[in-house]
């Protein structure tokens, strides 16, 4: 009987947990759309007044080379959506972007097969991850002094190798990476889309896609329901970390050149780019849809501001602003939550 007593409890515990999980999602995917929506309303009206400012802005020319931009960084904006939504993050990737855009240049250089050289770029990128995640993970060391590390040691280790100079190459093989184009449009850029859709399906659909949800929003009560929280964050630091990489490839093959000193507060555009499209740095929020919406918006905010003729250095402060502001919006949202869902909880205790 006390053994019955013991697993009904057990039971009737992660029922409770599971139920919480399912009030807290339904609230949390409402409050997605509305951010989504109105994401897209500030887009349209932003590619309209620039337009007007610059009738080059619905150009051909203007969409390749937005489209490429958006595509090198958009790669690596689907690596950080999904840390952020399990509660943590990566401050490395500006830093791994440099380091593998500059293996990935010197082994071309070397005359090594450029696909061979890309593989071996990724590699390096995964091995950051790596390194990133069994040290968050095993050591339990805290994930911003974490790859705050990582980010100065590889950002010393290509300015050393460097002597912080450039390298450039311009072959067919090694620009074709970032100026293949099918009927105009960036390859690059219809890979991504394709990535972005079936990802943003899976993470809304698929269930080991789904648990990261779980662990943003309570890590305890997800392990419970047997979810290997650190296996998981240690793939999705060898994920972001690859991303990473090819980031930095793409952006090499873009400027036919490494540059070691290239990238600078990426990390922090990406960032914000995710929290402004609905993710939350305390977990268990956001869409790939909604954090590629975010980017968007401040793709256009900084070609807006170039247009203009305003100093992009600007554009930095920005981006501060809009992380305090979004940061605050969050935090009144969790508020709201926590009352919703306190609500919810009295309507079935009434009902009950």
């Amino acid at each position: 009987m006390v053994e019955g007593i013991s697993d009904g409890g057990k039971m009737s515990g992660r029922d409770d947990i599971v139920n919480k999980q399912k009030t807290t999602g339904a609230i949390t995917r409402t409050m997605m759309q509305q951010t989504e929506f109105v994401l897209i309303i500030l887009i349209v009206i932003m590619c309209i007044l620039l337009n007007s400012i610059n009738e080059g802005f619905f150009t051909a020319a203007n969409f390749r080379s937005m489209s490429r931009g958006f595509a090198i960084e958009g790669f690596i904006v689907i690596g950080m959506c999904f840390l952020l939504i399990t509660g943590v993050f990566d401050i490395s990737v500006a830093s791994v972007m440099a380091v593998s855009g500059y293996v990935f240049t010197s082994f071309a250089m070397a005359g090594v097969n450029t696909w061979i050289a890309l593989l071996l770029a990724l590699v390096s990128g995964g091995l950051v991850g790596l390194c990133n995640g069994l040290i968050i993970t095993k050591l339990k060391v805290n994930p911003f002094i974490t790859t705050l590390a990582t980010m100065t040691i590889c950002r010393g280790l290509v300015l050393a190798i460097s002597q912080g100079n450039p390298i450039r190459l311009s072959t067919p093989e090694f620009n074709a990476f970032s100026a293949a184009e099918i009927k105009g449009v960036p390859v690059m850029f219809i890979v991504l889309v394709i990535v972005l859709i079936v990802l943003d399906l899976m993470l809304r659909k698929v269930r080991w896609f789904r648990q990261l949800y779980f662990i943003g929003g309570n890590e305890n009560s997800a392990e419970l329901t047997g979810i290997n929280v650190m296996r998981m964050r240690l793939i999705l630091y060898i994920i972001i970390g690859t991303l990473a990489a090819l980031g930095g490839a793409l952006s090499s093959s873009r400027l036919s050149a490494s540059v070691p000193t290239a990238y600078v507060g990426t990390e922090m555009k990406l960032m914000v780019a995710c929290v402004i499209g609905g993710c939350s740095l305390n977990g268990g929020r956001g869409t790939l849809f909604g954090a590629a919406l975010g980017l968007a918006f401040l793709f256009l905010l900084d070609n807006g501001m170039v247009m203009m003729g305003i100093d992009i250095y600007w554009f930095q402060g920005i981006l501060g602003v809009f992380l305090i502001a979004v940061v605050l919006i969050n935090t009144f949202s969790s508020t709201s939550v926590e009352k919703s869902q306190s609500r919810a909880r009295e309507k079935g205790i009434r009902l009950s």
